[in-house]
């Protein structure tokens, strides 16, 4: 396997981590009590909690079924290539780091092990991403491969 295929194959593997954490998204809303949480909100305001989530929630889909579905447009070595690459490696960056600052997991983690290894779970598969679309930037930079 050359390095091409390599971060190909990491790529496609990204496409899958992003589209398991869309649809995972559903799902730990209700381990969080999400909709109890939101019914204390005023109406505006949980509209606007609905709106970004869903809206992340969709673009966490879109980046997956680009990654998994484009992957070897991702590897052209143009400009757009890099800027889409760029965008998902720092998306997934930013989202790394404030899991680490800002979100209070601890509340949620301490409750069971199964919480705690699918908190460590999701940095992995974060930290993954970042690597897999920071290669290919790098690839369209023309910085790593041939």
């Amino acid at each position: 396997m050359n390095f091409h295929d390599l971060i190909l194959l990491g790529l496609r593997l990204t496409g899958v981590g992003q589209l398991f954490i869309a649809g995972l998204t559903f799902w730990l809303r209700g381990v969080i009590g999400w909709q109890a949480d939101l019914a204390k909100l005023r109406p505006f305001n949980r509209c606007i909690v609905y709106t970004y989530s869903y809206y992340i929630q969709a673009i966490n889909a879109i980046f997956g079924l680009i990654c998994l579905l484009q992957p070897r447009e991702l590897l052209t070595k143009t400009p757009l290539a890099a800027d889409w690459t760029l965008l998902m490696a720092t998306y997934w960056a930013v989202r790394l780091v404030l899991g680490f600052v800002y979100y209070p997991s601890e509340e949620y983690t301490k409750q069971k092990p199964l919480y705690f290894w699918g908190n460590w779970a999701f940095v992995f598969l974060f930290a993954a991403q970042i690597v897999a679309l920071a290669g290919a930037f790098l690839w369209n930079l023309g910085m790593l491969g041939a």
